[in-house]
């Protein structure tokens, strides 16, 4: 992608990414720089989610962490996943090729002047417009209840099973595809976006990726689910249209299960914060 008058590979960064990084200046921070932004190799620009920065912003030494890192180097704060939905699903409808532009997501860099580049400048204006910080500050507030939702149908779940003396792991990945395409259409509506129930869901990577996230999470494991586990995986949308990702290790996994079934993602390079620190 062209940032100013220069071209990176993406490369998305997950909250325990973003964390790693600024905590760790020194140690991830370099290994990072190190790693992906370097001359002797394509450079990486990082992508990070709105809902980060809006997590981060009462948290100030983190925050300030936060905002000196990613000044010095171009880098994408992709907005909230409704517009990457929207913008999927238009591009299905006018046969138009899904690019990564300004009504998905903001690019900075040190390199240009202009304010809108600017990543601290554009944070400060960003924080001066009430309605629009709270309407995206009200979405991460209801992370935790969808985790609790999430947690709940996973319960639900099983006691159907043994109440039916099913076995718990038919809910595997036959039974998700056999579901995906309904699903993937009731998670749409729920984000105000209608679609035919005919529509083409190969066509619908962002939505594929996050709803196989969202399977996985729930029914693959027994892990608990929190708020900043319903934040990556609406973060993962984004997944299918950047070059390559730096997550979890369990998160990894996921990704590299989904390369299988969603064609989109084939040439995801895929990292876990081990391959960022430095030795």
């Amino acid at each position: 992608m062209q940032i100013g008058s220069n071209t990176y590979k993406l490369i998305l960064l997950d909250t325990n990414a973003i964390r790693e990084i600024v905590m760790n200046v020194n140690l991830s921070g370099k290994g990072f720089l190190e790693k992906f932004f370097n001359e002797q190799q394509n450079k990486y620009a990082p992508c990070f989610s709105i809902y980060n920065v809006i997590e981060l912003m009462p948290y100030q030494d983190i925050y300030e962490k936060f905002l000196e890192f990613f000044s010095i180097i171009p880098c994408l704060m992709i907005f909230p996943v409704k517009s990457i939905f929207q913008k999927e699903v238009e591009c299905y409808f006018t046969e138009q090729s899904f690019i990564i532009d300004n009504q998905i997501a903001n690019a900075f860099t040190p390199y240009v002047s202009k304010d809108n580049y600017n990543c601290k400048k554009f944070f400060v204006k960003l924080a001066e417009q009430p309605v629009l910080m709270n309407n995206i500050a009200l979405e991460v507030k209801q992370f935790p209840a969808i985790a609790k939702a999430w947690e709940d149908k996973r319960k639900s779940t099983e006691i159907m099973l043994k109440a039916q003396h099913l076995p718990l792991n038919m809910i595997d990945e036959k039974f998700y595809r056999a579901h995906e395409r309904e699903t993937i259409i009731k998670d749409l509506m729920n984000f105000g976006i209608v679609v035919p129930e005919d529509i083409d869901i190969s066509q619908l990577p962002a939505s594929r990726v996050m709803e196989y996230s969202q399977f996985v999470r729930i029914f693959q494991t027994q892990k608990s689910l929190k708020a900043n586990d319903v934040m990556d995986i609406q973060i993962s949308s984004i997944i299918p249209y950047v070059d390559a990702v730096i997550t979890e290790n369990f998160q990894a996994d996921v990704y590299r299960k989904a390369k299988r079934i969603i064609s989109q993602m084939k040439g995801l390079e895929i990292y876990t914060l081990k391959d960022i620190r430095l030795n």
